[in-house]
């Protein structure tokens, strides 16, 4: 078996302050990219998660994305929906808190 599975396409990224004899390189990957920094003798791998395939070769901050408005509308839509959760449940717990203070009573009442 001579034959490779998968060839990976490796890019080459530049590197802004770095020394003369970095590279840098990645290749996508299933889930990510593979990373790989050599400086002619030695080499570094590291796997960068991005299963969106979002990751534009100069940043990979959080604020260089651009989300659909989709996924801020149901972002907000869970929001609320957390919200309306939270609510309720403390709404049952208010409403239980006073049908045992009500039933207390009436015990005390019945004991009298």
């Amino acid at each position: 078996m001579t034959e490779a599975a998968f060839a990976l396409q490796w890019e080459t990224l530049d590197n802004e302050g770095g020394s003369l004899g970095l590279m840098t390189q990645r290749a996508r990957v299933f889930g990510g990219w593979l990373v790989r920094v050599s400086d002619g003798g030695s080499q570094s791998l590291a796997f960068v998660p991005d299963g969106e395939g979002r990751w534009d070769g100069e940043d990979f901050g959080e604020d260089d994305y651009e989300y659909e408005e989709d996924e801020e509308e149901s972002d907000d839509e869970s929001e609320e929906s957390e919200e309306s959760e939270e609510s309720e449940e403390s709404e049952e717990s208010e409403e239980s808190e006073e049908s045992e203070e009500s039933d207390e009573a009436e015990n005390e009442d019945e004991d009298n």
